[in-house]
């Protein structure tokens, strides 16, 4: 029950997050505190933060109505979730981990990564 509600929240969080920067960057970056200097960074902006996230949302909406597919996801899932956290480590280490609204997505990706390790170490253990 605990996956189908992660996935719930994954699909709802990732698709309106990954929506809104899709298809109203100029808002997104206001709010997160980026810049669009050039229709290239605005491109990017609805690419990596939008295209990516959006399709995330909809892969965990895919695994939450296809139960087959949900160690599959987490697995794609935990690697981005990886690589994003090893861009806030290497942010930290040239002192550049400045905003509580850092702290707050870093937080937040922490206990994706957590959830996701513990989860696939406990799906391997399955017999059924």
């Amino acid at each position: 029950m605990i996956n189908k509600l992660f996935l719930l929240f994954t699909a709802l969080m990732y698709g309106w997050l990954g929506g809104w920067a899709l298809f109203d960057p100029a808002s997104y970056v206001d709010d997160v505190g980026l810049s669009i200097t050039s229709n290239l960074g605005s491109a990017e902006i609805r690419s990596v933060y939008g295209g990516i996230n959006f399709l995330v949302g909809l892969s965990a909406l895919y695994a939450l109505l296809k139960p087959q597919h949900e160690e599959i996801f987490f697995q794609i899932l935990l690697f981005l979730i990886s690589g994003i956290l090893l861009g806030r480590i290497i942010t930290f280490i040239y002192g550049e981990f400045t905003s509580a609204f850092l702290l707050g997505f870093t937080a937040f990706e922490v206990v994706y990564f957590l959830f996701l390790s513990i989860t696939l170490k406990r799906m391997k253990k399955r017999i059924f």
